[in-house]
């Protein structure tokens, strides 16, 4: 077994579709237009050399995506997980999670 990779990106994503996360409940799998990539400090990027077009979906925890309409942009910190998908903090910090209305 691989040993694990502590990755954390930070992720601007204009959100396009949003649906129940198909294997994790009370999370959304949302699905968006890729605006911008940043590394974390002091952790590894996995996202940007894993990004294979201009679009990208991402679980992120529902409650999050309350009240958030499509268009949305988003800014979040995300990881690569262990069975290749990505996943947004759970439960951001202060400033970790934003969201600019269309």
């Amino acid at each position: 077994m691989a040993p694990v990779v502590e990755n954390l990106t930070v992720v601007t994503v204009r959100l396009t579709v949003r649906t129940a996360h198909p294997r994790l409940a009370d999370w959304d799998l949302a699905t968006g237009d890729l605006l911008a990539t940043e590394p974390v400090p002091g952790l590894a990027d996995l996202i940007t050399p894993n990004v294979t077009g201009p679009q990208i979906s991402l679980g992120i925890r529902r409650a999050l995506l309350d009240g958030v309409p499509l268009d949305a942009v988003l800014r979040l910190r995300a990881r690569l997980g262990s069975q290749g998908d990505l996943l947004a903090e759970p439960h951001p910090a202060q400033g970790d999670f934003a969201v600019v209305q269309p």
